[in-house]
């Protein structure tokens, strides 16, 4: 937890992530940084010091990354300006999302004991997911109530919170649901489309030996779509179909499984085992098999000796 510092004009977070620390409160407030390392995603949860009272400001520039926010209305009203246009927030306690593309200006004055969960997507990262679909550009989305967007943004909080095996392939089927829906694709339409696709045996022997294989690295969405000849918007129904699971569930049990068989059959460290699993770090290795067996990576092994 960082607390805000102050500045000449206002007060900025010191956590040393520039496009957090880049905007500015009117008092002084607690930030909470976390960096999703295989995407290069940040999020951070912002409160009120201790004892704010009254009102205060956060502004940030256009050029920083495109920003999503959860924020629950305090029981005050609340006001502000994105991209020149001035809105108005009615005195609420719903819990509503709010989208800032890059390049939009942005400044809102609310309570200064709200809470807020912030998502910033590196430059490009939302247009790339969309393959093409996003001609317009993504426009501002000021606290609204849209179910969807907050469910799958609690999602995508949950996983960059807890990483899991297959982090990667979660964090960009979320998002690219998220980009969808903020340019309005509709779902129901590509689920119908995604239905009527049936993918070979032999594309599918080839699906599975491809992920068999590239376990120990990340592995994008993208890639599996490709070696199925599929688009990413359509690719996991139609593998859900095939297998039966989705590929972030099939992926993470492929690793669980060289995850338990390694630490049963082996005598690698954890630090190598990481690697073979495809996580860059024993910390993350160890936290994600931790969450998925219940017992450290550790106690596994001993367990299993005995």
């Amino acid at each position: 937890m960082v607390m805000v510092q102050q500045t000449t004009t206002s007060y900025r977070s010191q956590t040393g992530y520039a496009p957090i620390d880049a905007v500015r409160y009117g008092q002084a407030a607690l930030v909470e940084p976390h960096h999703h390392s295989e995407t290069d995603i940040l999020m951070y949860r912002m409160s009120g010091a201790a004892g704010a009272t009254g009102m205060t400001e956060a502004v940030r520039i256009g050029d920083e990354p495109d920003l999503l926010f959860l924020s629950r209305g305090t029981g005050m009203a609340a006001e502000g300006k994105v991209a020149g246009t001035r809105f108005t927030l009615q005195a609420n306690r719903d819990l509503r999302a709010t989208f800032v593309p890059r390049g939009v200006d942005t400044s809102v004055t609310f309570a200064a004991s709200a809470y807020s969960s912030n998502l910033m997507f590196p430059r490009n990262y939302l247009t790339s997911l969309l393959e093409g679909r996003n001609r317009d550009g993504f426009r501002p989305i000021t606290f609204t109530d849209e179910k969807c967007i907050i469910q799958l943004y609690q999602l995508l909080e949950a996983e960059i919170m807890a990483p899991g095996f297959a982090s990667r392939l979660v964090v960009e089927g979320l998002s690219r649901a998220i980009a969808a829906k903020l340019i309005g694709i509709d779902p129901t339409a590509l689920h119908l489309e995604a239905d009527r696709i049936h993918l070979p045996p032999w594309k599918l022997h080839r699906l599975l030996e491809f992920i068999e294989g590239n376990l120990d690295r990340e592995i994008h969405l993208k890639e599996l779509a490709d070696v199925a000849g599929l688009s990413v918007f359509h690719f996991s129904r139609v593998f859900k179909h095939s297998t039966g699971a989705s590929p972030y569930r099939y992926v993470c049990e492929k690793r669980l499984e060289r995850g338990r068989s390694l630490l049963a059959k082996t005598e690698l460290g954890i630090a190598e085992l990481a690697l073979s699993c495809g996580f860059s770090s024993q910390s993350h290795f160890t936290a994600a098999f931790t969450k998925a067996m219940g017992v450290s990576p550790g106690r596994f092994r001993r367990e299993r000796r005995l």
